[in-house]
């Protein structure tokens, strides 16, 4: 695992010496080692955090005649076999790495190298005979790659600090990518929150040549058209598979655990993991005490612990929120809308002191219908059928509901089921997956330029993602909005910069793209039939885990936040949505953000979510665009 970066300068002028720079910004991606490569107008870099071939995989690597240089970032999981193919095709190899095989295997491929590849990877090559870049994300996401593009010069990286170090790029906010991080909570799509700097999205490549640049999509999940089968086969098919995909995640040259949360995703994967890891596994879980113990889940993982004999350890955690979110935002260079970054960076920091490889269950709720959004935004037109006179009544009932004191969602769940139950399906899932609603974000912002904000872009590039899902039914039609937005610029993107902020490398057994394959073409009644979610894979977990586990209610991985606002971090919000800092921003409505704070204060509504996107987009903009003269 590594962060990588690097740039093309088509003027004569030498950048070089920025190369160092931009590989230290992003040091704690790779603390063992370092590694520069320039040739002429091109330059790459990296930082390493050694994983395999602990001695000889220094970076960037060559092919034999030294035409052909790689940075690479990530874990390629079949380089064993490719390995093997590339040898008998006659290639030479100097290192035992996954890195060399890329650079071989693109000798023979060209710009079919990504589709050769299973893992999580973002890499560039520096191709001399062709005379120029060739950069590649995989498929899912799980890696990230940042890139600016002026005309003039082009750099790439990890993230987006390493960009900043760029002496030419003049830091200004993206204030479309405001409004949609307002919507969503994240920045879909290639945008990110400042101007020019873009990602390269999942399942592309990109080429730069003679000021040109290409960017070609490489992957796609499709339906295919097989037989259905009987239901105890697509069981024995999904057990086998996803048992393969497991073993594969567990190579590594340095120790590996799992983050155990005791739910079913990342229960089953330990249960896999004890039956085929060589040694005794280890296992990490956080939980809470006292006003956060509602969340707390430590019961369930301690017994798959007892099930699995693992070695297992557990870290009592009361988030110190003043201390640690400006460290987020710090780490992820963005505003992060998901609470949940919190208790991720706390895991990833303690499990980094024993560990430096884990792996999560994080995408078995997007690959196998595990949300409880999926099941509201489809029982709703069962719902829809109830006589009008009876679904008012139970509307009026729903949306009076009091919150919950703890900071439980469900009763938001049921207030906005009955609110937009009868919206169309795509209407309906966009406001169960927004934040601030279009008429909350008309409130919120203030003395800005409409236009230039694109009120409408939420709304926009949500529809862009369901018009690809058109032939889709409507179950694949949530999957596959939430596998191209939610999970992989929220999820992916939070447990990576956080992971990496301690050195630890994070692996995802559900995101194997062989396995994400095989699983869509499951008939979806399998993936949630009635009530249940995740029908197909809790009876494929029957075969190593208990009922109990399997079908215990889920809490998630959250933190008390509304408590939190309404009692010891009352004046920490206060402080930080305060009127000179809303004012600085030039662009929210303080008297609105008041009204919020108040709500939730007297316990009228809970606006936990909101609040806390207020404070991390505050935050944001202080550290990078306070004393700034931005035309807003």
């Amino acid at each position: 695992m590594c962060g990588i970066c690097g740039w093309v300068n088509n003027r004569n002028d030498n950048k070089s010496e920025i190369l160092k720079d931009m590989c230290d910004a992003i040091k704690h991606r790779g603390p063992d080692d370092e590694g520069y490569y320039t040739n002429g107008k091109m330059a790459i870099g990296m930082r390493r955090l050694s994983i395999i071939d602990l001695s000889l995989g220094h970076q960037p690597i060559h092919n034999e005649d030294e035409s052909i240089w790689i940075v690479f970032n990530g874990e390629i999981y079949n380089y064993l076999e490719l390995r093997e193919e590339l040898e008998s095709a006659g290639h030479k190899f100097y290192t035992n790495s996954d890195t060399e095989v890329i650079v071989h295997l693109y000798e023979e491929q060209g710009e079919k190298t990504p589709e050769k590849l299973r893992g999580m990877f973002a890499f560039a090559i520096m191709d001399k005979k062709r005379d120029h870049l060739f950069i590649a994300r995989d498929r899912i996401g799980i890696k990230p790659l940042y890139y600016y593009w002026n005309g003039v010069d082009f750099l790439f990286a990890s993230e987006i600090k390493s960009l900043l170090k760029f002496p030419d790029y003049r830091k200004k906010p993206d204030l479309c990518s405001i409004n949609q991080y307002f919507t969503f909570g994240y920045v879909p799509n290639s945008r990110t929150m400042f101007e020019g700097i873009r990602k390269l999205l999942p399942g592309h490549f990109l080429v730069l040549k003679n000021h040109h640049l290409r960017q070609v999509r490489y992957w796609s999940l499709s339906n295919t058209a097989t037989p259905e089968l009987p239901f105890p086969e697509y069981i024995e098919q999904f057990f086998h598979l996803f048992t393969d995909c497991v073993k594969r995640h567990l190579i590594s040259d340095v120790p590996l655990g799992m983050f155990l949360s005791g739910g079913i995703d990342s229960s089953l994967i330990v249960g896999i993991m004890s039956k085929t890891a060589n040694r005794q596994v280890e296992t990490f879980s956080i939980g809470y005490e006292g006003d956060g113990s509602v969340f707390d889940e430590r019961i369930y993982s301690r017994k798959v612990s007892e099930i699995f004999h693992t070695k297992h350890r557990e870290f009592i955690i009361r988030p110190d929120i003043i201390d640690v979110l400006p460290k987020i935002i710090d780490q992820c260079d963005e505003p992060v809308g998901d609470a949940s970054v919190i208790p991720s960076y706390y895991l990833s920091k303690y499990v980094r002191q024993h560990v430096t490889v884990a792996l999560s269950g994080l995408g078995g709720d997007e690959l196998c219908g595990g949300y409880e959004r999926y099941l509201g935004a489809l029982m709703a037109d069962y719902y829809n059928r109830l006589p009008s006179f009876f679904r008012e009544k139970i509307n009026d009932y729903l949306i009076n509901l009091p919150d919950s004191p703890s900071g439980n969602q469900f009763p938001q769940r049921l207030k906005r089921f009955a609110m937009y139950a009868s919206y169309p399906l795509k209407n309906r899932y966009y406001h169960f997956i927004g934040k601030f609603s279009d008429n909350e974000k008309d409130k919120l912002f203030d003395g800005l330029e409409r236009k230039e904000m694109d009120m409408e872009s939420g709304y926009k590039i949500y529809d862009q993602y369901w018009e690809k899902s058109m032939n889709l039914d409507e179950l694949r039609k949530l999957l596959m909005v939430d596998k191209d937005t939610f999970l992989v610029d929220d999820l992916l993107a939070l447990t990576d910069r956080v992971s990496m902020a301690h050195s630890l490398e994070v692996r995802v057994p559900f995101l194997d793209h062989v396995l994400m394959e095989y699983f869509w073409n499951i008939p979806s009644k399998y993936k949630i039939k009635g009530l249940s979610k995740k029908y197909l894979l809790k009876k494929a977990a029957e075969k190593i885990l208990p009922k109990e586990i399997i079908y215990r209610k889920k809490k998630g991985f959250s933190i008390p936040l509304a408590v939190w606002f309404r009692d010891s971090l009352k004046e920490y919000v206060k402080e930080i949505l305060n009127e000179q800092n809303l004012k600085d921003t030039g662009m929210i409505n303080r008297k609105y953000v008041e009204r919020i704070i108040e709500e939730h204060g007297s316990g009228k509504t809970n606006h936990d979510e909101k609040i806390y996107m207020l404070i991390s987009f505050v935050i944001w903009y202080k550290k990078y665009f306070s004393g700034i003269n931005n035309g807003i």
